[in-house]
This record gives C-alpha cells, structure tokens and sequence, in this order.
C-alpha cells in the first residue's frame, strides 16, 4: 500500500511514439505529469518520506485515472539524496502499474530538476497490468515527471 504525506495535482498526459533505442521495436508509451502544488520537502534527512497525489489525462486532455508517488530517503549528504521511490498509476477500467527504483538527487532540495535520469522496475500491477514487468525510462522535468516505457510483459 502506498500512504501518501501531501496532496499534489498532477497532469499527465498519455500518447504513442516512436520506439527510442532502449525500446527498439516496442510501440512506446509516454507520459508526463505537471505538479502543480507542494509535494516533496525541502532539505530531507534519511529515512524520511513524502508522497504525491497525482491526476492522469490523456493527450485530449481527459482525466484518466490517477497516481500516487512514495519515497523513502535511503542516503541524504551535502551534495547526493538517493531514495527508494514507488510509483503507483491507476488507470480507470484498466488497472494499477506499479513502477519501483531508486532516485538520485543532486542535492538535499530534491526540487524539480535536481534529479538524475531514472530506470525503474515495473513490478507488475492490477487489472491489465496483472502480469506487467520491465522497464520504465523516467525523467524528473520541471513541474513533474516524464514516463516511457515499451510493452509490459
């Protein structure tokens, strides 16, 4: 279960494209989300968490489900946060795909922009996504997350 500290809204939207090098030969889904309220705390410690909320919509802009975002901060330094993250993304009618990995950030602000590129598990999920499993490229953007990730099984 994933428990949540805060209340952000997020927006994301959903579309196919073109399969990148990592997904050679996948149709390829892509999402992004753009928090628009607080979320993660400023200079963190170890062993503290945080959560987000989020809202799903798809590229017409409709809303599609929601999702909720979960860290744990393993190692906290002057210049380096690594933290174990879960990513929850319910999908209205279709199911939960759960996403798990470690983000590294380059300082203890964890604000948007301060993170590395990410490769997350996905570790399987609900509904249609029962049996899911591989990978998902992540990128922490300013105002939220980019997701791409090809087929999940």
């Amino acid at each position: 279960m994933v428990r949540m500290k805060g209340l952000v809204a997020v927006v994301a939207v959903a579309v196919t494209v073109s399969a990148p090098a990592a997904f050679a030969g996948q149709d390829v889904t892509e999402m992004r989300s753009y928090v628009v309220g607080g979320g993660k705390p400023r200079g963190v410690i170890e062993g503290q968490t945080w959560g987000t909320y989020a809202m799903l919509r798809d590229a017409s802009d409709h809303r599609v489900g929601d999702a909720s975002i979960e860290c744990a901060v393993e190692k906290a330094r002057d210049k380096r946060v690594i933290a174990e993250c879960t990513h929850a993304l319910r999908v209205d009618g279709r199911g939960t795909l759960l996403l798990r990995g470690v983000h590294h950030y380059k300082d203890q602000t964890v604000m948007p922009g301060t993170a590395d590129p990410m490769r997350l598990m996905v570790v399987g999920g609900t509904g249609d996504y029962a049996s899911a499993s591989g990978t998902a490229d992540v990128l922490e953007v300013l105002g939220g997350y980019s997701y791409r990730y090809g087929s999940l099984g």
